[in-house]
């Protein structure tokens, strides 16, 4: 077999594979020797059929078999023999012209990408921002307010109405003479959304400040939809007896609040809240100092990235995102729309993580960092637990079963070493304080 390969990028290559008469002639004797002992034909003991006329019934799709089976081994074989390492999709040159012909040679192209060479810098002493990981009064407080801004209630209020508030009040509507033709009573405005008919900035002035008790009379242009048909259209005034004031507020931040929580008290819902807090700052701040890590590596390697890969990349990115938006509703054409437009930023978001994934490969290859089979089980045995609940029990063996019909057993392998690499840098990383000193 002759291999030639031509550099068609820092990244790309064509190999040009020659497989000789007698390699192509070995193999077709093989495949109609297999074929010989399976194909049955009536009148014919098995295994005994004629090769000619298997040949003459059955010969074009058994060469194109073949024909695939051929490009596959030599291809292989002439990958280890030129110690290349493709990476992404491989593409043969006008696979579907090609012809496999018994005492003739066999001759393709392939174009593949193969990983980039380059040096790994210093992965030690990078430096990264310090972080505070434990919670504050100020965290506490903050998280206190929120508990309670999402418990905010309607309640009554002897406080003048404010802009937001609403009142609840009984009112009629006058005519021009001064005769009342309709009537509401406990009805509940909002101070921001005025009485149909009647003018926004006179609406906000009637009722900014009143109190329980206070009567105020608005001037209204009847709408086209009035309740009485007789006044549509003409001038009118809306009489208004406020009942009550209403304001949306949080409950204060008490025992109560505490107890409504199933806690015993403030006090000890405070530290819920440190603990808790505390953890989800620890897991940022050392989330951001990987970032910066894997950020500074990126900016000190000009690594050339294969093209398949990224294209494979950009695709899944515009798949997961296409999936979204018909999950939500989108028509199909608003959808090819909407990833046209997003494919530049999906190509750079590819391009990202290509990049990571080869810088990944490289410190842990620089630092001897691997991912072992007890790791591996441990995060089965994670996974199994997250997913298990008190009707269902799942095993670790059944997530990998799982992993394996799907074929992401190696995506789980990789995320591991990931987070190996993520410790590292983090671990011998230098850390600086925002003055970087």
């Amino acid at each position: 077999m002759e291999v030639q390969v031509a550099e068609t990028g820092p990244c790309s290559r064509a190999l040009t594979v020659t497989v000789p008469p007698a390699a192509v002639n070995e193999h077709l004797d093989q495949v109609f020797q297999s074929a010989q002992q399976q194909i049955q034909i009536k009148g014919f003991r098995p295994g005994k059929v004629p090769r000619a006329m298997i040949e003459k019934k059955f010969g074009a799709s058994i060469l194109a078999e073949a024909k695939e089976q051929m490009v596959n081994r030599f291809f292989g074989d002439a990958c280890r023999q030129k110690e290349l390492n493709p990476v992404g999709r491989v593409s043969i040159d006008d696979f579907d012209k090609l012809e496999v012909k018994h005492g003739a040679a066999l001759q393709f192209t392939a174009k593949i990408d193969v990983r980039p060479v380059f040096e790994i810098g210093t992965v030690k002493g990078l430096e990264v921002d310090a972080y505070e990981p434990e919670a504050n009064d100020t965290d506490i407080d903050n998280a206190l307010k929120e508990i309670a801004h999402q418990k905010r209630r309607i309640q009554p209020t002897t406080e003048p109405a404010q802009d937001g508030d609403f009142v609840k009040a009984d009112f009629s509507f006058l005519d021009a003479a001064g005769t009342v033709v309709h009537a509401r009573k406990g009805v509940q405005l909002n101070t921001r959304t005025p009485i149909h008919g009647v003018a926004e900035a006179a609406y906000t002035e009637a009722l900014t400040g009143v109190t329980a008790g206070k009567q105020v009379q608005m001037a209204i242009t009847f709408p086209s939809n009035f309740e009485k048909e007789a006044v549509r259209g003409q001038d009118g005034k809306v009489d208004l007896t406020v009942l009550e004031v209403l304001r949306v507020s949080p409950p204060p931040i008490d025992d109560e609040l505490a107890k409504g929580l199933e806690f015993d008290d403030l006090a000890t819902l405070r530290a819920d809240l440190k603990t808790r807090i505390s953890a989800e700052k620890l897991r940022l701040g050392k989330q951001r100092q990987e970032e910066q890590c894997l950020q500074k590596l990126m900016e000190q390697h000009d690594i050339a990235l294969p093209p398949s890969l990224v294209e494979e990349q950009t695709n899944a990115g515009l798949g997961n995102l296409g999936h979204r938006l018909q999950q939500g509703g989108m028509a199909e054409e608003e959808i090819r729309k909407k990833l046209e437009e997003s494919r530049p930023e999906a190509q750079q978001d590819a391009q990202r993580r290509v990049r990571l994934f080869f810088l990944v490969e490289a410190v842990a290859r620089q630092q001897k960092l691997f991912v072992t089979e007890n790791d591996v089980e441990a995060e089965l045995r994670q996974i199994a637990a997250a997913n298990s609940g008190p009707e269902q029990q799942i095993t670790a063996e059944q997530v990998r079963t799982h992993l394996e019909r799907e074929n992401r057993l190696g995506e789980l392998r990789l995320g591991l070493l990931e987070r190996k690499v993520r410790d590292f840098l983090r671990e011998n990383a230098k850390i600086v304080d925002k003055k970087g000193s």
